[in-house]
């Protein structure tokens, strides 16, 4: 049992760890801004498929990893994670049995918030970047967009991965 429950979080945890790759190094400069973010992507297929065994510990440690590696604020990328995992567990029944396609909509709006929650500069040391700057509403659109599209493949890519290698 212990052996079990020590491999599927072991292959949970892998696909999170690939997802930061991927997210952190895959993609080149000039698409940066709409490019997904696997990283919550990976956590929302996880949080929705199996919710005791990824919940808040886990959006909270990996939105920590990804605030290091994006030099973002410390914490931000956290909380936000946090935010979204509560809302999927919150909405746990609602969303797991909606269509894929109403899911994806569902999920453009949650990352298109995520997204225009770092238009707030903070220190503000960035200069040209508001909420109000019709580039950087165009880019959190998109941003949005490219996520919730990228959420149909990695459903099923995931859940193949699930249904292969953990057994419950």
């Amino acid at each position: 049992m212990q052996n079990k429950n020590f491999k599927n979080r072991l292959w949970i945890y892998s696909s999170l760890v690939f997802a930061i790759i991927l997210d952190t190094y895959l993609f080149p400069e000039a698409v940066m801004q709409w490019k997904p973010l696997l990283v919550l992507l990976t956590l929302i297929y996880w949080n929705m498929a199996l919710p005791d065994k990824v919940g808040i510990f886990e959006a909270l440690l990996f939105g920590l990893i990804m605030d290091l590696l994006n030099g973002s604020v410390f914490g931000l990328h956290g909380l936000l994670f946090v935010l979204i995992t509560y809302i999927c567990q919150r909405f746990f029944y609602q969303f797991r049995v909606s269509p894929i396609w109403q899911q994806s909509v569902i999920l453009f709006f949650l990352f298109f918030v995520f997204k225009m929650a770092f238009a707030f500069d903070f220190y503000d040391v960035t200069l040209g970047i508001y909420v109000s700057d019709s580039f950087y509403l165009l880019n959190a659109f998109g941003f949005a967009l490219v996520s919730s599209i990228f959420w149909t493949p990695l459903f099923y890519l995931l859940r193949e991965l699930r249904r292969r290698k953990i057994k419950l």
